[in-house]
Order: structure tokens, then C-alpha cells, then sequence
């Protein structure tokens, strides 16, 4: 007897913690429906706009064309409590630490049997693409490659972690009041 009441008493716990599962994914589904409704409004009253030019845009592909030449600059980098550590004369403005030539990211089978063109399972995935200036952007890291210029000209590459700050014409660095100043003439500038 004990035994069937138990039973009896699992059975019915059970049963009515599948309702409460099922009205909880109802309610669910019932707020997705209402925000679908709400977005649907926002977008016959407040469709997005559309645009024949964007001035970000044009200054995106200005900054990709400058970054693309060689152009003297000034490199200064601080510590983290905003400290200069160093500065430079440089080339360029500066490459994240893990830039990357070819596509750092790779598809893979959820099977991950490594096996490729067998049909087995693969998985469709996002994978990263080049910029327009052919490498694959950082997304890891705040490390930078400075290009400094050296004695005769030669390009010596400093690996920092610090902030780095590269100014398109000449500085003057005052290391005991912490203060960078502009003394020169422009090198660059976007047209």
C-alpha cells in the first residue's frame, strides 16, 4: 500500500511539474509573440533609415587609403597609470601584436573527427575576413608593433603593451611633466 501511495505521489509531483513547464514555455512564447508585435510596429512607424552617403563611411575608407601609405609619424606610449614609458619617431600607425596574414579562424565538423569531404555533420560557423588592407584584424589583444625609425633610416620594431599613442607630425616628449606638445608640421592628413 505504502509502495502505490509513493508511486501515486511521484507520479502526480511529476505531472505537475510538467504543467509548470509547459506554462512557463507558454509564457515565453506568448512575450516573443509580443515583442515580435512591437518590433513589427517600431518598423512601419519608425522604419530605419536609409542613406545615399555615410560620412562615417567615407572616413572609414580615407583612414584605410592613409594607413596604406608610408607616412612619418610619432609613436608615444604610456603605462597604464597614464605614465610615458617611451616614444619614438615611426613609420605608419602602429600594428595590433596578433595581426594575422591568413584567416585565423577555421570550420570544423561538430564531429570533430578532422576528416574533410566524408559528408559527416558538418556545422555551418561565421569565420573572420581579411580587411581591405589584406590582414585579419586583432580581437585578442592591446599589444602593439611600433615601427621606429632608427639611426640611418632603418625600420626597428618595438613590441609594447602599453597604450600607444601615434601622432601624424613631430612631438616634443617632457618625460618629468608627464606632457606630449606638437612642435611640427602635419605628415598626413585625410583628404
Amino acid at each position: 500500500m505504502k509502495t502505490t501511495t509513493t508511486l501515486l505521489t511521484i507520479v502526480g509531483l511529476m505531472s505537475l511539474t510538467g504543467c509548470q513547464f509547459e506554462s512557463t514555455a507558454s509564457a515565453t512564447k506568448k512575450e516573443a509573440h509580443a515583442v515580435e508585435r512591437q518590433q513589427a510596429q517600431y518598423e512601419k512607424s519608425q522604419p530605419i533609415p536609409t542613406f545615399n552617403w555615410s560620412l562615417e563611411r567615407d572616413l572609414v575608407i580615407k583612414l584605410y587609403k592613409l594607413r596604406n601609405q608610408k607616412v612619418s609619424t610619432h609613436s608615444v606610449w604610456r603605462s597604464k597609470t597614464g605614465m610615458i614609458e617611451g616614444d619614438c619617431p615611426s613609420i605608419g600607425f602602429g600594428i595590433p601584436y596578433d595581426v594575422s596574414l591568413t584567416n585565423p579562424w577555421v570550420s570544423v565538423d561538430r564531429a570533430n573527427n578532422g576528416k574533410r569531404g566524408d559528408g559527416a555533420d558538418y556545422s555551418l560557423t561565421s569565420v573572420g575576413q581579411p580587411e581591405p588592407n589584406g590582414i585579419f584584424a586583432s580581437q585578442n589583444t592591446n599589444a602593439t608593433w611600433i615601427m621606429c625609425v632608427g639611426d640611418g633610416g632603418t625600420i626597428e620594431p618595438h613590441y609594447v603593451e602599453a597604450t600607444v599613442n601615434v601622432y601624424p607630425y613631430d612631438v616634443k616628449v617632457d618625460y618629468k611633466n608627464n606632457r606630449v606638445t606638437r612642435v611640427g608640421k602635419k605628415s598626413v592628413q585625410l583628404k
